[in-house]
């Protein structure tokens, strides 16, 4: 089975040599269930094409609480093409079916990785935490990630069709993945906490973890562990009341411009610690990541959670040696949801 990153187009193709051929049927099943099926026209020795990750992806949902790190949500799908001599997918099927499974991510390839982006059958870690030797895709990947002191860092894998999680001790300087080596550089503590206030016995100073669904499918947590602004906006509709009474007169006291339906949202600008050149990929993926979280302390409770954010922040310049001797990243986000509770 191929692990196939399925924010991608996905194709199977199949040709007939039959002369009576007239129209081709795909089935879409997954976890063993029919999910859907497609029919087109077909014509002999013609190759017909379908697209299938874009249905098959309604079936991944990927939620997070912040601290499962048990395996991601990755389904099996099962494609059998077909062929018939007849419009619509009539008469009897002309030969054999062709079959194929995949391990459905939910990743995605760039466009200088061709068509039909998948990942190996052996395990790697699923970061693109790395520098790499040489010129080519052959030279040899030194994986590197910046994390905090006393903290267990977890970096994912993808293996047998699944993204696994693998800890690191709470201040080891790397972790070993089928025999690859995975480099963990501790960074100093933070005066930043995630907190929106400072009355916690715990003081939490290893910044923000933010934490994204990343290319190959599997949820990564970095830190932003220097400068953090947290805000507060609101918005918020108005009309002008009528506060005349019946007798030609109004009270001072009583409100002539009227605001209702009001909401307030709060955002965060985090900037990361002084990070090498390859982080320019890391922080792409987050940028284009469609789920990402935060994790931060509630103002009301004391309590630490995460939460769904959304990035603020539509682009940034790639940094260099060349250009910036200290390579630092800004990004703005803001929360996913309400100030005010109006989950109906």
């Amino acid at each position: 089975m191929a692990n196939r990153l399925i924010r991608s187009p996905q194709y199977i193709t199949q040709t007939s040599s039959s002369s009576t051929v007239k129209s081709a049927k795909l089935e879409i099943s997954i976890g063993n269930t029919l999910r859907y099926t497609l029919i087109k026209d077909a014509a002999q020795n013609v190759p017909v094409l379908f697209e299938w990750s874009e249905l098959a992806r309604d079936y991944l949902d990927i939620t997070w609480n912040g601290t499962d790190y048990s395996p991601l949500p990755v389904f099996d799908v099962d494609l059998a093409l077909k062929f018939y001599p007849v419009v619509n997918a009539g008469g009897t099927q002309i030969g054999s079916t062709y079959n194929e499974d995949h391990n459905g991510f939910d990743g995605y390839g760039t466009f200088y990785e061709a068509a039909n982006p998948s990942m190996s059958s052996s395990e790697f870690p699923a970061i693109s935490n790395y520098s790499q030797l040489g010129t080519t895709n052959t030279g040899e990947k030194i994986y590197t990630m910046y994390a905090p002191k006393n903290i267990a860092v977890q970096i994912p894998s993808i293996l047998n069709g699944t993204v696994k999680y693998n800890a690191s001790g709470f201040n080891a300087d790397e972790k070993i993945i089928n025999g690859i080596i995975v480099n963990i550089i501790r960074v100093p503590c933070t005066k930043y906490t995630s907190s929106l206030s400072r009355y916690s016995d715990t003081p939490d100073d290893i910044g923000y973890r933010v934490s994204f669904i990343n290319k190959f499918g599997a949820i990564q947590t970095e830190f932003f562990t220097l400068k953090a602004i947290q805000k507060i906006s609101s918005k918020r509709e108005s009309f002008n009341s009528n506060t005349i009474s019946s007798t030609g007169t109004y009270s001072i006291n009583n409100h002539n411009k009227q605001n209702f339906d009001i909401q307030g949202g709060q955002s965060i600008t985090l900037n990361s610690f002084y990070l090498p050149e390859y982080y320019n990929n890391v922080f792409t993926e987050m940028l284009l990541s469609e789920k990402v979280w935060v994790r931060f302390r509630v103002p009301s409770t004391g309590d630490f959670t995460t939460v769904p954010i959304n990035i603020k922040t539509s682009g940034f310049d790639y940094k260099n040696s060349l250009n910036d001797r200290l390579m630092q990243f800004t990004f703005s986000f803001d929360m996913s949801f309400d100030f005010i509770n109006n989950v109906r």
